[in-house]
């Protein structure tokens, strides 16, 4: 996949938050038969999670699947409500707001789904479908067809297609109309969950292309859910890794990419393809994590990456890691020592071997 490079917009970190998350947690209550017997369980999905945005900044969350990335997005869009934490929204927590006071702040916050097939109502036109969230929020009152058709241009698409069903077009312009729809009652915070996953590597470029040009003109926050690598280092300003519910480490991408310090980072990086390979370059060290992430229900004591872990030592099982303010990695550390960079471990390394080189 090749995406036109952007300049993302760097907040200051003076400035005041425009989303503030604060021990965000959510647990879901399940129940499982065993013989003739039902016991009933915890899901612990997300866990103690915390960081900010600010406005114009873009974060990206990256993780395995099940590690609560796309929990952390729904907690925040208020699709689910948190179990315990503060989601502050311009200064005001929303995670426990009743949904009359909610609407109209659902305005400023939207979401792009990841599947496209699924997250658009087949029965209803690309007209109905941008015009609904206009009539909700009482937006270009007697102008609403004129305005999804300024939508439908905005992304890409023609405007004569309005009266189109979602089964006509492909899953790229699916997805444009999906953003076309989050773009309708201009939000100020948009969370994409996966945007590009379920499309071809030809059409993710496109979108993401888009999504640039769209957070340049409209000076969009972003908070960006992928699991590939690349993705997150073309449009983030900031990465928050994920894993087993809690984040384990949280920085800009000089720090996330060049100096990272936390073993998962580490193995995530080091899975990353490296494009250097065909062009005689010798590989990066390889990370093989052994066996798959434990269950939710029943987290590891401890630090939750330690039966992973190469680096797990008895520390790791008796005391969780905090997520702590680490300096950027030393005196010639290229991304600087002023820079947030926070790792939850015991035993914290830098590692610049993984990383493949990237093109310019």
């Amino acid at each position: 996949m090749t995406a036109t490079p952007t300049s993302p917009t760097t907040a200051s970190s003076e400035s005041t938050p425009l989303v503030e998350v604060q021990n965000l947690v959510k647990h879901f209550a399940v129940r499982e038969v065993q013989g003739l017997t039902m016991t009933r369980n915890t899901v612990k999905a997300v866990d103690n999670v915390s960081f900010s945005l600010t406005e114009g900044e873009t974060l990206g969350l990256v993780g395995e699947s099940g590690c609560g990335k796309s929990t952390v997005s729904r907690c925040i869009t208020r699709l689910e409500t948190p179990t315990s934490g503060a989601i502050r929204y311009k200064g005001r927590d929303i995670a426990q707001l009743p949904e009359k006071e909610l609407r109209p702040l659902r305005r400023e916050i939207q979401m792009i789904f990841q599947d496209p097939y699924s997250s658009l109502n087949p029965r209803q036109t690309v007209g109905a479908i941008l015009t609904t969230p206009l009539r909700v929020h009482n937006l270009a009152k007697g102008k609403e067809k004129a305005r999804a058709q300024e939508l439908l241009e905005l992304v890409g698409l023609n405007p004569e297609h309005i009266n189109r069903y979602p089964s006509e077009f492909s899953g790229g312009q699916r997805q444009r109309i999906g953003i076309a729809r989050a773009l309708a009652v201009e939000p100020k915070l948009i969370i994409a969950d996966e945007p590009v996953s379920a499309l071809d590597v030809s059409v993710q470029a496109q979108v993401m292309n888009l999504l640039s040009r769209l957070r340049s003109e409209l000076g969009l926050s972003f908070i960006f859910i992928a699991h590939d690598l690349g993705v997150i280092r073309h449009f983030c300003d900031r990465v928050a890794v994920m894993y087993l519910g809690k984040v384990v480490e949280l920085g800009n991408k000089p720090h996330i990419y060049g100096v990272p310090q936390h073993p998962y980072t580490q193995a995530l990086l080091s899975a990353a393809p490296d494009i250097n390979v065909v062009r005689g370059i010798p590989p990066k060290e390889r990370i093989r994590l052994v066996g798959d992430p434990p269950s939710p229900i029943d987290p590891p004591s401890g630090c939750r990456f330690r039966t992973r872990c190469w680096k797990a030592q008895e520390i790791c099982a008796t005391q969780e890691p905090p997520l702590e303010d680490k300096p950027g990695g030393g005196d010639d550390d290229k991304p600087g020592t002023g820079d947030e960079h926070v790792i939850a471990c015991h035993f914290p390394e830098i590692k610049r071997t993984l990383v493949a080189e990237v093109a310019h």
